[in-house]
């Protein structure tokens, strides 16, 4: 149960991190 709860934290911080350097990299070509 907790390998699931460590790969769903795991993904989601992966998701934000692509998220914040896509709004970063929009930002600075915008």
């Amino acid at each position: 149960m907790r390998r699931w709860l460590w790969f769903l934290g795991l993904y989601l911080a992966g998701v934000a991190v692509v998220g914040a350097v896509a709004y970063v990299i929009r930002i600075m070509i915008l």
